[in-house]
């Protein structure tokens, strides 16, 4: 439950989008994940314990699309919506 107008956990989730050969763009996949764990979070009733944000570069491109879980800066790197379940586990243990 929220403490002190806080969530549980704070997800940012990259959903910059590159239009560079040199380096990986995180946006399509960010945004399709985003989406996803923003629809679970409400199924759940949770979206008011756990924010999942889009945000700008994270500066870990050469890791692939990734996302952080605050409080405990949990990095998850090279994701794709094919771990969505897992992820989507990852975040509500």
């Amino acid at each position: 439950m929220k403490k002190n107008n806080l969530y549980r956990k704070h997800v940012f989730v990259c959903t910059n989008e590159r239009n560079s050969e040199s380096q990986q763009s995180c946006g399509k996949i960010g945004s399709e994940l985003r989406f996803f764990l923003k629809q679970e979070m409400a199924k759940r009733g949770l979206n008011k314990e756990i924010r999942i944000n889009k945000s700008g570069c994270l500066g870990q491109c050469s890791k692939g699309p990734c996302y952080v879980i605050y409080p405990n800066q949990e990095w998850h790197f090279n994701i794709d919506m094919d771990q969505s379940e897992k992820i989507l586990n990852e975040i509500l243990e």
